[in-house]
C-alpha cells in the first residue's frame, strides 16, 4: 500500500504539473538575468541576503548546462539560466512530496498521508511554484529534510546525533535559500523534543517527558542541532558578506534591509485575513473587488453580496477548517494522556512566522506562509486519522482540502489563455513602430505587457526583441514615494543613450477601467488622479492603437526635457530630505 501510495501522489502531480499554469512566478526573470550578467562580468545583484544561494546555483547550472540548453532549445542565455531554475523546482517538488508522504506515513496510513500529501500539491503557492524558477520549492524540500531527519533522530536511539547534526545543515541551507523559514525554527525544536519515540516492546509510543533518561537524550540530541545550525548558518552567511564585499555593520544592515526589495504595505493586520488564507486557495482576482469594497473605491464600487459569492465562502471554509484541525489537535487523546504536541508544533512554527509578516515584512504573497506547509500536513493527517473521536472537526478540515483542490485546479487549467493573445497583439503593434532600446512604461505589473513574460520566461512569442517594460507605479513598495523623478530619470537616460520613451495610455485616462486591476485606496501614497496629471502636459509625437488599448510616445522636446527636469529635481531633493529625517 506504501508503494502505491506513493506511486499514486507521484503520478498526480505530474498530471496537475502539465495541466496547469502559473499566473505568477515571483523574480524567476530577474533570477536567470542576474545569474548571466555576474557570468559575463557585468554589474548584477547577486548576494542577496534573502535568497543567497539561489543565484550562485543559477549561475552554477548556466556554466554547466546552459550551452546545452541553448543547442537542444535554442534558449538565449538568459533563458537558458531560467529553464535551469525551473527545472530544479520540478525536481524538488516531485521529491518533497515523496518525502512528505513518508512522514505522514507516521502519524497516519498510508492512504490519508497520500491524501493529505495531494492536497498539499494542490495548494496555492506548491502549485504556483513549482512551475517556478524562485527558491521557495529547493527551501521547502530543505526544510522537510530537517523536519524528517529531527523525526529520525527523536525515534532512533543509533546513529540520532548524526541525524541531529544533518538537520542543522540542511535547515541552514533551507534558510539559505530563503531566509523567512528561520522563522520557523521554533517549529523544528518542537519536533526534536516533543516528537513520540517508540516505547520497545509496546504497541504504544513513549512520551518524551515522561522518561528522564529520553529527555536527557533530547536535550543532548538539542544541543547538537543547534551547534550544528550556529555553525553552518554562520559559515555559510559570514562567506556571502564577504563575497558581497561587507567589512562593517552598516554595510550589513544595509545588506539586511535591502533583502526587503522595497516592500513597504499599510494595514498588514487586516490583509493577513487573505494573506493567510492563501495557503490553501487561489483566489485568482478576487481579492480586487474585495480592497475595492474595503477602500471604498470611487471609480469601481463593488457590491458586498458579488465579494460574499465570489471568495466569502472560501474565507468562511478555510477559517472554519484551521479552527476545527486546532480544536481537534487540543482536544485529541492519546496513551498516556492529552496530548498536545503537535498543536504545539504547528503553533511553534506558524505564529513567528505571521508575526514576521504582519510585523516586519508583508502578508499578502502566497509564498509569505509556505514555509509552514510540512507542519500543517503533520497536523491535518493526524486529525484525519483519529477522526473518529471529532467526526465534526474531522468532516471541516476534509472539505476544506477537497474544496481547495478542486477550486485551485480549476482556477489554473489553461489558465491566460486569452491574456496571452491580447499581449502578443499589443507586443506585435509595439514592435512595428518602436525603434530598438525603446522603453515603454506601463501602469504597474499586473499590466499583461509586463506581466506575462514573468510568467512565462520561455515563450520566445514574449520576447521583446525591439524594446523593454517597465512598470510606473509598484504598490506596497518605497518606490512609489519618487514614482515621477523615478519615471522622469528613466526617461532622461533613455534619450540621452538616442532610445524612444513610450507610455501606455490608460495613465491618460480620467478614471481607471476595471479591467486594470487599479484599486484607488490601496496604497494611501498614491491617487489616480495624479497619473493623468504627471502625464497630460507632455508632449506626444507618435501614436500605436491596438483595440482600446493606445501607447503614446514622449516627444523629445525642449518643454518636456524641462518638466522632466524638474520632476527629477524634485525627486532627489524629496529623497535627500526622507534621508536626513531618518537620521
Amino acid at each position: 500500500m506504501k508503494r502505491a501510495a506513493y506511486l499514486i501522489v507521484f503520478l498526480a502531480f505530474l498530471v496537475c504539473y502539465f495541466t496547469t499554469s502559473p499566473d505568477y512566478l515571483s523574480d524567476t526573470t530577474t533570477y536567470a538575468n542576474d545569474a548571466v550578467l555576474h557570468a559575463q562580468g557585468r554589474e548584477a545583484q547577486f548576494w542577496d541576503f534573502g535568497h543567497l544561494l539561489w543565484r550562485p546555483w543559477a549561475d552554477a547550472g548556466d556554466l554547466f548546462l546552459g550551452a546545452w540548453f541553448a543547442r537542444s532549445f535554442g534558449d538565449t542565455p538568459q533563458q537558458a539560466a531560467a529553464r535551469f531554475l525551473i527545472a530544479t523546482n520540478f525536481v524538488c517538488s516531485a521529491l518533497f512530496l515523496l518525502l512528505l508522504i513518508f512522514l505522514l506515513s507516521k502519524v497516519a496510513s498510508s492512504a490519508i498521508a497520500a491524501a493529505v500529501t495531494f492536497a498539499i500539491s494542490c495548494t496555492n503557492p506548491f502549485l504556483n511554484y513549482s512551475h517556478s524558477g524562485a527558491s521557495y520549492i529547493p527551501a521547502l524540500l530543505f526544510s522537510l529534510v530537517a523536519v524528517c531527519l529531527l523525526v529520525e533522530a527523536a525515534e532512533r536511539k543509533e546513529h540520532s546525533r548524526w541525524f541531529a547534526l544533518l538537520a542543522g545543515i540542511s535547515f541552514t541551507i533551507a534558510c539559505a535559500l530563503w531566509f523567512p523559514f528561520s522563522f520557523t525554527g521554533l517549529g523544528l525544536l518542537l519536533v526534536l523534543l516533543l516528537w513520540p519515540s517508540p516505547n520497545y516492546g509496546a504497541n504504544s509510543r513513549a512520551i518524551p517527558q515522561a522518561n528522564p533518561q529520553e529527555r536527557a537524550r533530547r536535550l543532548r540530541l538539542l544541543a547538537t542541532f543547534l551547534s550544528s545550525l550556529a555553525i553552518t548558518f554562520l559559515l555559510v552567511f559570514a562567506s556571502g558578506a564577504a563575497a558581497k564585499g561587507i567589512s562593517s555593520a552598516s554595510q550589513l544592515r544595509a545588506w539586511v534591509s535591502d533583502s526587503g526589495h522595497g516592500w513597504s504595505q499599510s494595514k498588514t493586520a487586516l490583509r493577513a485575513i487573505t494573506g493567510v488564507a492563501r495557503v490553501a486557495w487561489d483566489f485568482g482576482g478576487d481579492t480586487v473587488p474585495l480592497k475595492r469594497w474595503l477602500f471604498s473605491d470611487p471609480y469601481n464600487p463593488v457590491d458586498l453580496r458579488a465579494i460574499l459569492f465570489s471568495m466569502g465562502w472560501k474565507l468562511a471554509v478555510f477559517y472554519l477548517g484551521l479552527a476545527a484541525m486546532l480544536w481537534a489537535l487540543f482536544k485529541r487523546s492519546e496513551p498516556g494522556g492529552d496530548r498536545r504536541d503537535l498543536l504545539l508544533m504547528f503553533a511553534g512554527a506558524g505564529l513567528p512566522l505571521l508575526a514576521f509578516a504582519i510585523v516586519l515584512f508583508e502578508p499578502s504573497s502566497p509564498e509569505r506562509f509556505m514555509p509552514v506547509l510540512p507542519f500543517a500536513g503533520i497536523a491535518l493527517a493526524a486529525v484525519l486519522e483519529t477522526s473518529r473521536g471529532h467526526m465534526v472537526a474531522s468532516a471541516c478540515v476534509a472539505v476544506l482540502l477537497v474544496s481547495s483542490v478542486v477550486v485551485n485546479l480549476a482556477q489554473k487549467e489553461n489558465a491566460g489563455d486569452a491574456r496571452l493573445s491580447q499581449a502578443r497583439a499589443r507586443m506585435e503593434a509595439l514592435n512595428q513602430a518602436v525603434q530598438p532600446g525603446a522603453l515603454v512604461f506601463v501602469l504597474t505589473f499586473n499590466d499583461d505587457l509586463s506581466g506575462l513574460p514573468a510568467i512565462r520566461p520561455l515563450d520566445r512569442s514574449l520576447l521583446t526583441s525591439r524594446f523593454k517594460v517597465s512598470d510606473t507605479v509598484e504598490m506596497a513598495s518605497r518606490r512609489i514615494q519618487h514614482w515621477r523623478a523615478e519615471f522622469a530619470v528613466r526617461a532622461l537616460k533613455q534619450w540621452a543613450g538616442n532610445h524612444e520613451v513610450w507610455i501606455s495610455e490608460r495613465m491618460l485616462a480620467s478614471r481607471p477601467e476595471a479591467r486594470w486591476l487599479w484599486v484607488e485606496g490601496d496604497d494611501p501614497r498614491i491617487r489616480w488622479s495624479e497619473l493623468p496629471a504627471a502625464f497630460s502636459g507632455l508632449e506626444f509625437d507618435a501614436r500605436v492603437l491596438v483595440g482600446n488599448d493606445g501607447f503614446l510616445r514622449v516627444a523629445e522636446t525642449e518643454k518636456n526635457r524641462h518638466r522632466l527636469a524638474a520632476l527629477a529635481d524634485t525627486g532627489l531633493r524629496q529623497s535627500v530630505r526622507a534621508r536626513v529625517g531618518a537620521l
